[in-house]
Formats: C-alpha cells, sequence, structure tokens
C-alpha cells in the first residue's frame, strides 16, 4: 500500500503531498526528526522518542509550539488515515519557511511539521548483518537527530556497494555508531557500548538493550571500543527502532565469530518479549 503523508495538518498519499520550496528542510536541511515502530496505532517506547525529539528541537532552538499530547494527536490522525496495522512512523519538524538566508527566521515564522506513515513490520529475527568499518567525518552535534544525513548516506551507500548491510563509522580507529544504528561489542559476557556525548545519537533500542542487559545481570561498560577490539569481540551487535537488535556475521569481508550465542540469542528473545509485551501481540 502507498505511504500516508502529512504536511501542517494536511493528509494524503504521500505522492499527492507538496512542501514549499522555502521550507528551510529543502534549503540547509534546518530541522530534525524521529522514526519509530507502531503496532495498531501504538508507537513503541514512544516517551523515550517523544523525549529525544523535543531534546533536539532545542538544541536546534527550533521554537515549536506543539505539546507532546498535541503532537501525538497528529500521530495518531496519521496512523487512522493509514489503517496500517504494523507500520514505521517518521516525523520532522523544520524551522519553517521563508527567503533563503542564514540566519533564522523572525518570530513570526512557525515550524512546519511533516509526517509519513508506511507499511511496516517489526523485524524480531535478530537475522546476522554484514559490516563495513568507514570513518566518520561527521560534525559534532551527531547527538541531535538533525536532517543533515549526507555522511551517513554516503557511509551506507559505500557499504552496500561492497556488499555489506551497514557502515561502522569510526574516528581515527575509535567506532562511534553505524550509518543509522547504533554498534556495540559483547566480551568476556558483558556488553561494551560508545558512551552517550556528541558523538553518537542516543538510541531508542539501545536504551532497550542497555535495560534487557542489567535485567539479566550483564555487565554494561559505557565505554568506546576500537574497530580492532570489536573484531576481536565475542559478538559485535546492531541495534535500531527500525531494524531492532541484530548480530553482525561478517565485518570488512572477514567473518564474526559468534562466540556468545547462547547469551545473544537470549538479548533477542528478551527483546522480543518486550516488544510484543508493549505492543500487546
Amino acid at each position: 500500500m502507498s505511504a500516508t503523508g502529512y504536511y501542517n495538518g494536511e493528509i494524503g498519499p504521500i505522492e499527492s503531498m507538496r512542501v514549499p520550496m522555502n521550507d528551510r528542510a529543502v534549503y540547509f536541511g534546518d530541522g530534525c526528526y524521529e522514526a519509530g515502530l507502531a503496532v495498531n496505532g501504538r508507537l513503541f517506547r514512544r516517551d523515550a522518542h517523544f523525549d529525544r525529539f523535543y531534546r533536539s528541537l532545542a538544541g536546534l532552538r527550533i521554537p515549536f509550539a506543539l505539546s507532546r499530547e498535541a503532537l501525538q494527536r497528529e500521530i495518531d490522525r496519521c496512523l487512522a488515515a493509514s489503517g496500517e496495522p504494523y507500520a514505521s512512523v517518521y516525523w520532522q519538524v523544520s524551522r519553517g519557511t521563508d527567503a533563503r538566508h542564514h540566519t533564522f527566521p523572525d518570530e513570526t515564522v512557525s515550524p512546519n511539521l511533516l509526517i509519513t506513515v508506511s507499511p511496516k513490520a517489526p523485524d524480531l529475527s535478530g537475522a546476522p548483518m554484514k559490516l563495513l568499518t568507514v570513518p566518520d567525518v561527521r560534525f559534532f552535534m551527531c547527538n541531535v537527530k538533525t536532517l543533515n544525513l549526507i555522511p551517513n548516506i554516503l557511509a551506507i551507500q559505500q557499504a552496500k556497494e561492497a556488499g555489506a548491510d551497514e557502515a561502522v563509522l569510526h574516528r581515527d580507529g575509535v567506532v562511534t555508531e553505524g550509518s543509522h544504528t547504533n554498534i556495540h561489542i559483547i566480551r568476556d559476557g558483558a556488553l561494551f557500548t560508545h558512551p552517550l556525548d556528541r558523538l553518537i545519537l542516543p538510541g531508542v533500542t539501545r536504551g532497550v538493550l542497555l535495560e534487557l542487559c542489567r535485567a539479566q545481570g550483564i555487565a554494561v561498560y559505557e565505554t568506546p571500543f576500537t574497530i580492532d577490539e570489536m573484531k576481536r569481540a565475542d559478538e559485535v551487535l546492531i541495534t535500531s527502532s527500525i531494524l531492532g537488535i541484530h548480530r553482525a556475521s561478517m565485518i570488512d569481508g572477514a567473518p564474526v565469530e559468534n562466540r556468545a550465542d547462547a547469551l545473544y540469542r537470549a538479548l533477542v528473545s528478551a527483546y522480543r518479549d518486550c516488544f510484543c509485551g508493549e505492543m500487546r501481540i
């Protein structure tokens, strides 16, 4: 089925929607976004997504007037219009529509809200993924979920052309995150993940994974690790709101040994239970 689109209150098939050329998202990517999975009209970990979204708005100094409750009502309208029982939900706010100039518009210009709802079943399989390491050439605001994703796009395209599923970004050999995921390793029965700072996005599913580890007594260390440490790890995990939790099968063309199979399968099972329980499926 066609995706459902929304722009400043208007809803329709995405092919029929129009965005003004002077929307600052078009000129500058001047905005932020969120994306998550919904089942029967309910967004998984909605509060965590909303927390991150409003932090991103604050980080970009965008004066978005809608409250969480009002934003939820607009998302609900889109979900109802789509009629999809399983869907991915994307929403973004740009700084507004104004003539092109680098400084902020004046206070009479209101931010623009765009939402899309597309058919998407949750992936709870934990299927393996192939990874390719790529230098991280992004700026130092990776914790803000901005629309400026050109380095990420170039990285995932490089991975695709190399036959990989995801790019692992690194700064001078220290792993930060994936092009659209968080990256973690398991070593000696413990989970290691990059700390929350301006170099990575605070992933919602990253947070779920840490909850699951701690609930099962698995030690969690929020500390940087290198490409070499990743390649020697017992497991390499990939997480995102759309993908869920997966393991790496190859990195840069070399196989990953997957020496912590039982632990990995326990985490995937726990994530499946968490998702299905919260979504009531």
